[in-house]
């Protein structure tokens, strides 16, 4: 293999954690906000069948699309202004939030590129969460 193919596979191998990097930062960014959430209501927010979390627009009863918000409550405080979305949405990915039915717990699960990630998870849903 020449030194312009190892540099290339490098490369992209470097992007693909870079984009991994970012989901992993978002992720946490929106479970700190839903803790503080729940530390004011004793519950999370809702989820919809889609993935995304039930807490935008009027009394907090409207979906928050991911890339869309601000995330609130019913008497309109702010938990984070903005949800973030993939950074590789354009290719159809997409964070996925869901609740227990009691709304006590949370999982965020995205996908990762890079499969040799340490943290990478063989789940059939997804492969990494918080």
């Amino acid at each position: 293999m020449s030194i312009f193919g190892v540099s290339f596979f490098q490369l992209k191998i470097s992007q693909m954690k870079t984009r991994d990097a970012q989901r992993k930062s978002d992720v946490e960014l929106v479970g700190r906000a839903l803790n503080a959430y729940f530390s004011d209501y004793k519950i999370y927010p809702e989820a919809t069948v889609d993935g995304e979390i039930k807490s935008c627009g009027y009394m907090a009863v409207q979906t928050c699309p991911w890339g869309g918000g601000p995330l609130i409550d019913a008497v309109n405080v702010t938990y984070l202004k903005v949800l973030p979305v993939d950074p590789q949405a354009y290719k159809g990915l997409k964070y996925i939030y869901s609740i227990t039915p009691e709304r006590t717990t949370y999982k965020i699960c995205i996908t990762l590129e890079y499969t040799g990630d340490k943290d990478y998870k063989k789940d059939i849903q997804c492969n990494w969460y918080v």
